[in-house]
């Protein structure tokens, strides 16, 4: 593709050189440089781009867009946002593939993981060929890639689903994080509609408060729809989340409400919740079905839910949305039951922040109350994250569990000991033992838990690694716990 073509919609703020000249490729890691190919510096978390600049056109680069002026002898794209321009022009790359399939986005603090395996499961039973992008895993078609980021960087999200529409995906749905909304990793993608699930406080060292990490929310509503060159987009919002509220007043496009509690398009009646799953009648503008699930807890009813209202506004058959939720069997480390003879129900959860733990636990507690047993839970906080929430999740474990075992997570850079002193900062109340090796710490829940107990060890979920520094260890809190109660 010629140069002039690719940089038609990047607002260049200043150009300089031969636009005629033939690009085949795009890439923005220097290393990633050969010739013929177009260097996009964009500034990371560690390193800025621009200081690559001059190794991409050793390397043989044909072309650079920058966010300064720069003398070189290759044509050079003066733009104000590298990372605007670089989704923008790896959208047009690759033939804007996400115009030739339906695309679901999912956005939100908790929920979107299972959210997108409900639609694809539902995708499935609508004939289409479905595709997931997120947090466990990229997967369509048979091929499983492992996911570094919840929503991949523009440039490799456009190769993605420019794979994806060539395998014959007819529908995806993907986790749309905070962090790809403000780094513009979606720019370029045209969605059919967007689901918000809710918002508490997550990723705050990043954002720097609540209000910035709401507008970064809003951005794939406001921005990514309205940009959307599809027809009869639509927002599906929870109505029963204040932050969802507040979005619903500000979405111009096709809305959707979906609600537990409220008025909404969607909504849930005679709802039963045990540790077989959940039951319930789901009432929409197209009737009422009756709903049955293996998940497990009302806030995956909420996402049932959400599901719903994201197939309708694909305008998929009511029949069809059915069956695909009941079919729809284990998300990966989303209450992800661990199977033993000792009649314990051991789950392993991704739960990681105050909001998602309380819901969590609030469940498991009922579940364990029922029958006569105890709540046992094992949890940490990551490193280099979010400092704040610490002492809330160390408070939301110890109004809920009968007995609480505090650990090491992910510590990273830092010291696991004292990751585990600000949690314990937040603990009032309750029984609770400090073990920081996380594999002796879900041992030691196996040994004490009794018939009828509930164990629940959360935090990493799927992850099937344990980062200590900048190594990562393989590390699988299922294969664990199994192990244990073996």
């Amino acid at each position: 593709m010629k140069l002039a073509e690719l940089i038609k919609n990047i607002n260049a703020v200043a150009v300089k050189g031969d636009l005629e000249k033939e690009i085949s490729d795009i890439a923005y890691h220097s290393s990633r440089v050969g010739p013929g190919v177009l260097f996009v510096a964009i500034r990371g978390n560690v390193s800025d781009g621009h200081g690559y600049i001059d190794d991409a056109v050793k390397r043989g680069a044909r072309a650079v867009v920058c966010e300064r002026k720069t003398d070189l002898s290759v044509p050079v794209i003066v733009v104000k946002d590298s990372r605007d321009a670089l989704a923008r022009m790896s959208s047009k790359f690759f033939g804007e593939p996400s115009g030739k399939l339906k695309l679901v986005g999912v956005t939100g603090t908790n929920g979107k993981t299972t959210i997108t395996y409900l639609l694809e499961s539902i995708f499935h039973e609508a004939g289409l060929e479905a595709a997931v992008i997120g947090t466990v895993e990229h997967r369509f078609m048979g091929q499983r890639i492992r996911s570094s980021n919840t929503t991949p960087e523009s440039y490799d999200l456009q190769k993605l689903l420019r794979e994806m529409t060539g395998a014959g995906v007819g529908a995806c749905a993907i986790e749309v994080s905070s962090h790809a909304l403000t780094l513009e990793r979606v720019v370029g993608c045209h969605f059919d509609g967007a689901i918000f699930t809710n918002l508490s406080p997550e990723h705050l060292d990043f954002h720097g408060g609540m209000e910035s990490y709401f507008e970064s929310k809003v951005r794939l509503f406001r921005e990514r729809l309205a940009e959307s060159a599809k027809q009869g987009v639509f927002a599906a919002i929870n109505a029963d989340d204040p932050y969802g509220q507040r979005l619903a007043e500000d979405v111009d496009h096709n809305l959707w409400r979906y609600s537990l509690d409220k008025e909404g398009d969607v909504t849930a009646s005679g709802l039963e919740l045990d540790a077989s799953g959940i039951r319930m009648n789901v009432g929409t503008p197209s009737g009422e079905f009756l709903c049955r699930s293996k998940l497990i807890g009302r806030f995956n009813a909420q996402n049932i839910l959400a599901a719903v209202t994201g197939a309708l506004g694909l305008g998929l058959p009511l029949d069809v949305v059915q069956k695909g939720i009941e079919k729809m069997g284990v998300v990966p480390g989303r209450l992800q039951k661990v199977e033993n003879g000792r009649g314990v129900l051991a789950l392993v959860d991704y739960a990681h922040t105050p909001d998602a733990l309380e819901k969590v636990l609030t469940h498991v507690k009922d579940i364990a109350k029922s029958s006569g047993g105890r709540l046992i839970v094992v949890f940490g906080c990551g490193g280099d994250r979010d400092r704040a929430k610490r002492p809330l999740m160390g408070n939301v474990v110890s109004e809920l569990a009968d007995i609480a075992i505090v650990t090491s997570d992910n510590p990273r850079t830092e010291d696991p000991e004292e990751i585990i002193r600000e949690i314990v900062t937040g603990m009032k109340k309750g029984e609770r033992e400090i073990i920081s090796d996380r594999r002796s710490a879900i041992s030691r829940a196996v040994e004490i838990a009794v018939r009828n107990d509930v164990v629940i060890v959360a935090g990493k979920g799927h992850e099937d690694y344990q980062i200590v520094g900048n190594e990562s260890r393989h590390f699988d809190d299922r294969e664990v716990l199994k192990e244990c109660f073996a």
